[in-house]
């Protein structure tokens, strides 16, 4: 039996399983989790184009993607979320991800908004990202970017 599409199976994992079971697996060994979050460059598509890479098909409203890192310039910290309809703007302030079991921080989360059209014609959207960071992230790779895991809804 497919459990994976059975009736009843949601994936919807906390953000302290967001952080240990994926992202720091993924970094660590390169686990392959593309049964569940399928590894999407985000700035290569628009918000609309995104659910249908999704691996789970369903209903829900939001979706999971590991995405690489893209910088805006070589020795820039700086992070492209350009496409070519539009960008993704961080709002707010970084929520910082705490371990349940022993209150220490292991990431943090930040908040996108896609706004349609570049430059003062761009249009806010119902779209939002949040892009998760573990804190750990130079541990498990020093010299390669690491992904990002991030979470889209519409």
């Amino acid at each position: 039996m497919d459990y994976l599409n059975g009736m009843g199976y949601r994936f919807h994992p906390t953000e302290d399983e967001i952080i240990y079971h994926f992202l720091e697996r993924k970094m660590r060994d390169g686990t392959d989790f593309s049964v569940v979050i399928k590894e999407v460059d985000i700035c290569n598509f628009e918000p609309g184009q995104l659910p249908g890479h999704s691996p789970l098909p369903s209903d829900d409203q939001e979706w999971y993607f590991f995405s690489p890192i893209a910088y805006k310039y070589a020795k820039s910290k700086r992070i492209e979320r350009t496409t070519k309809g539009g960008y993704w703007k961080v709002t707010g302030k970084d929520r910082e991800i705490y371990d349940d079991d022993n209150g220490r921080l292991i990431g943090k989360r930040k908040t996108l908004v896609f706004y349609q059209g570049h430059g003062s014609s761009a249009v806010k959207t119902n779209w939002v990202m949040h892009e998760y960071h573990s804190e750990t992230a130079c541990i498990y790779q020093a010299y390669i970017c690491p992904p990002f895991l991030f979470t889209m809804s519409f």
